[in-house]
């Protein structure tokens, strides 16, 4: 039986094939990450990035036609290499006061901060389960008629 070794990159598929197309732009996000890490102290994500992207390569399309999973990787291009300039002048400056703002043709994003990662499970701070009073959970049959015999 053989390793099987890997010498050239491999596209994802979804969301991040789409976009995470070549080392380069993987490289770049990865400098953007962190970067945006150090200014605002959170993690970017992701997802929003994606989705940002995704958003303009499908209008791109509309317009022009060809396929989106190289407008997406070129548009994602463009958007990492501004916010790459933008974060490290503000980097440099250490004035996280103000936000940083992008803008590229017709494509504008107000603040940086809004691409920040989002809170994770439950937002209200309780848990959908229920638990007795020792804090286990209450098991509860999937079928509500269902008896035990």
């Amino acid at each position: 039986m053989t390793i099987k070794t890997i010498t050239f990159h491999q596209r994802s598929g979804g969301k991040t094939g789409q976009i995470l197309a070549s080392p380069q732009i993987e490289k770049k996000l990865a400098k953007v990450e962190a970067l945006y890490q150090r200014y605002h102290g959170i993690k970017m994500g992701r997802v929003k990035f994606y989705d940002l992207a995704l958003t303009h390569a499908r209008e791109a399309k509309a317009e022009a036609g060809g396929y989106l999973q190289y407008t997406a990787e070129a548009i994602a291009g463009i958007v990492l290499d501004h916010m790459h300039k933008e974060l490290g002048k503000a980097v440099r400056r250490k004035d996280v006061s103000e936000p940083i703002a992008i803008e590229i043709g017709n494509v504008k994003i107000d603040n940086l901060r809004d691409l920040a990662r989002g809170k994770r499970g439950n937002q209200k701070g309780k848990s959908t389960l229920k638990v007795d009073a020792n804090g286990k959970r209450i098991l509860t049959p999937r079928n509500p008629d269902f008896k035990v015999a």
